[in-house]
């Protein structure tokens, strides 16, 4: 090859690199928060105080999936979260205990879940404000004996959410959860369903003679077609 072609190869080069960096597509940003006290299934991954975890030792704070899930994994490709029989460490509490977070990016929120064995047990919200990176919710009535707690960050302005769930032995506390939601109907109904508006968890709506009330954020979902835990809670007939 002479020079001049080298010459003209290198300087093509030089041209072209800035443009390829522009272009390039950035790689998404390392995700984002789980719970460490009472530790988590990830946390106790993360730590080594369960082994052959696979690869969620090494990011605890990336079980990230779509809103909506009651699961451990969320959904997500860390499904040996999900099995129960792993030899979880059981963390004793109280009936009143702290549980903490540790974000390493703070996403405005939504709200925070907390279910007691599949059932939602507490909620907290944080005005769509960005937590800080150490954040402890304090849960109340926890019902005695074992328990799987599922925790559910649920991020404000993306349909995504984090999960983390916390094996738990509650001394004392209150009673079991109800095993079937209240059928006593509302006093009054929301303003009709619109498929193309958009609601926040606690928003009231109606739909077909029934009131339904959002559990989380949600968009064109048909109230009465979510299924139990889905994005609508049906509060009966109006």
């Amino acid at each position: 090859m002479s020079l001049r072609r080298r010459l003209a190869l290198l300087v093509a080069a030089v041209l072209t690199a800035p443009l390829i960096a522009v272009i390039a597509p950035a790689s998404p940003a390392s995700a984002h928060g789980w719970i460490t006290s009472p530790p988590s299934r990830q946390d106790q991954c993360a730590t080594g105080a369960v082994a052959n975890c696979g690869s969620i030792q090494y990011e605890p704070q990336s079980v990230e999936a779509p809103k909506g899930s009651t699961s451990c994994s969320g959904g997500s490709s860390y499904t040996v979260l999900n099995d129960d029989n792993k030899g979880w460490r059981v963390t004793p509490v109280g009936s009143s205990t702290a549980f903490t977070w540790r974000n390493t990016a703070m996403h405005r929120t939504l709200n925070w879940q907390y279910y007691v064995d599949g059932r939602l047990h507490q909620t907290f919200t944080n005005g769509n404000a960005q937590p800080p990176q150490v954040l402890s919710h304090q849960l109340t009535g926890l019902p005695g004996g074992r328990h799987k707690i599922l925790a559910v960050w649920n991020i404000f302005d993306t349909p995504m959410a984090f999960y983390s769930c916390v094996d738990v032995t509650v001394s004392g506390g209150g009673t079991n959860p109800p095993t079937t939601p209240p059928t006593n109907p509302p006093t009054t109904c929301g303003a009709a369903w619109n498929a193309s508006a958009v609601y926040t968890g606690g928003m009231n709506v109606s739909h077909k003679g029934r009131a339904y009330t959002a559990r989380y954020w949600t968009q064109g979902e048909e109230p009465g077609t979510t299924g139990e835990w889905g994005a609508w809670q049906d509060k009966g007939a109006c």
